[in-house]
């Protein structure tokens, strides 16, 4: 079961209760706000509140808002706050580093001008001086943040919600849907009801979630505490809220749904690998051999676009996956990412990266993609990100002639098939295999060594050979029977070796 919402404009004749009620609920909101922090006891808040002319119901439903803002605002300040400690730890770490090559580096004689410094050593100084100053800004960030008071965004006058509960005739007690007459009627606080009457009422229907609402109310369900079943039209909440956008009312309702069934085949018949990159996603369908069989590229242009922008291109691009995937009717395959941590480390890692990672919208990429899947029965796999490129340029790209992005596409596809990843021949040389080990140990080695490649030299055997063999002068050979790991029968599977031969991705 999941969670939707469904909108449609306001009916013209719920309009001025609409107005009046919502400037009713923003009087109240502070005080609200300051019961709900205060110590008595949830029926005590609730009279309180009906002491305005709310009835029990609208205000259990304006204390309910008012939580969950409150909550909200107290997870998004630890959130900030933990972002700023992350920054301060990056920084210090890029302090370390400056500071051991300042001790390294021999007192400059000469007085040539490098940029604006006098030497290398002028310029690791002033770098680590701002580099100070910047971490006891953040220092001073932080504590001013963990001693003010929580601030809660209440959102704009005209926005209210209508909470319902379960139990409650058609969902909701204060404002009931019809779903056989197509109306809707809202109850109205008491000291109104000489204007407006006791109900406000107007016909209804939405363009789109109609059927998803329907089934809702005619859905029974259980109560978890007694176990006792609930009738239809009691059975599921709906929860509305009327808002102004746009010189618009509008009104949404969210209602549970039902999943749609999976649809796609198991993944040991086939699927599709999916590598995305900043500017172009490879994809890849391969069989159950784990043979490619069909290949592609979809360009992506996200440079200074706007959200809106960058959700219609990603959404566009995700609908084609999405049609393939029914077409071959398989599962799509994609890389577990997160760039949580590396963001943090923006600041120190330059302009361009910077950059790059600022346009590079996975999470949204995996959001739209986890939606549109959901909608239409397509199973969708994530797998571990490590030496996918890698894997792909050395094994793959050469051999069916594909692009860098189509082919880590097939090593995903692959891995979610839990195939084979042996080190081609190629590229086994004795200087970088690792015996008695996973399979990952080696390709480590591979990807420290090929680090320095570009992408079309990776066609070149002498450049690969003579870049694989210069391993040899820096790390000696692992001989068999002195390794503390563990042995993994099945290449597909996550291996009990080091973090950094397991867990380190190689790109």
């Amino acid at each position: 079961m999941g969670i939707k919402t469904f909108t449609a404009e306001l009916p013209k004749a719920l309009v001025p209760f609409a107005i009046k009620y919502s400037k009713k609920q923003k009087e109240h909101r502070c005080t609200a706000m300051e019961l709900i922090n205060s110590d008595i006891s949830k029926t005590k808040k609730n009279q309180e509140l009906q002491k305005f002319g709310f009835n029990k119901r609208q205000a259990n439903s304006l204390l309910i808002d008012i939580d969950g803002k409150i909550g909200s605002a107290r997870e998004c300040r630890e959130a900030h706050i933990e972002t700023i400690e992350d920054k301060i730890n990056s920084a210090q770490e890029q302090i370390t580093e400056w500071e051991k090559k300042l001790s390294k580096l021999a007192y400059p004689c000469c007085r040539v001008k490098r940029n604006q410094f006098k030497s290398r050593q002028h310029e690791l100084r002033f770098k680590i001086h701002h580099k100070r100053r910047y971490v006891i800004a953040q220092h001073g960030k932080v504590a001013k943040l963990k001693e003010a008071p929580i601030e809660v965004n209440f959102g704009t006058e005209f926005n209210f919600p209508l909470v319902g509960s379960q139990g409650e005739s058609n969902g909701n007690q204060i404002c009931q849907y019809d779903y056989k007459k197509k109306s809707l009627k809202i109850r109205v606080p008491v000291e109104w009801e000489s204007e407006f009457g006791k109900y406000v009422t107007a016909n209804l229907e939405f363009p789109y979630g109609q059927d998803c609402i329907e089934a809702a109310l005619m859905r029974r369900a259980v109560n978890k505490k007694s176990l006792e079943t609930i009738p239809a039209s009691k059975g599921e909440s709906l929860t509305w809220r009327l808002f102004y956008k746009n010189n618009r009312w509008y009104i949404a309702v969210s209602v549970e749904v039902t999943e749609v069934p999976i649809q796609s085949k198991p993944v040991r018949y086939g699927c599709i690998g999916v590598d995305l990159n900043p500017g172009v996603i490879g994809w890849c369908y391969v069989d159950y051999n784990g043979n490619p069989v069909a290949k592609g590229q979809y360009e992506l242009n996200l440079h200074s676009r706007r959200s809106g922008q960058v959700e219609a291109e990603l959404s566009d691009r995700i609908k084609r996956l999405i049609l393939l995937a029914q077409l071959y009717g398989c599962a799509i395959v994609i890389e577990n990412l997160s760039f949580a941590a590396k963001k943090k480390r923006m600041k120190e890692e330059g302009r361009r990266y910077a950059r790059m990672l600022n346009y590079f919208a996975y999470s949204r990429f995996n959001e739209i993609l986890q939606t549109q899947a959901r909608n239409k029965g397509i199973q969708v796999i994530k797998v571990n990100p490590a030496y996918t490129s890698l894997i792909g340029l050395t094994k793959f790209m050469r051999l069916y002639g594909m692009s860098s992005d189509t082919a880590a596409g097939m090593v995903i596809a692959r891995r979610a098939m839990r195939l084979s990843e042996s080190v081609p021949t190629h590229v086994a040389l004795p200087a970088v295999m690792v015996a008695s080990r996973h399979v990952w140990a080696s390709w480590h080695r591979i990807n420290k060594s090929l680090k320095s490649l570009r992408r079309h030299e990776y066609f070149n055997q002498q450049a690969l050979t003579a870049h694989l063999s210069n391993y040899s002068k820096d790390v000696e050979p692992v001989e068999v029977g002195t390794s503390d790991v563990t042995r993994v029968e099945e290449f597909g599977e996550s291996p009990n070796c080091s973090p950094e031969l397991a867990v380190k991705v190689g790109r």
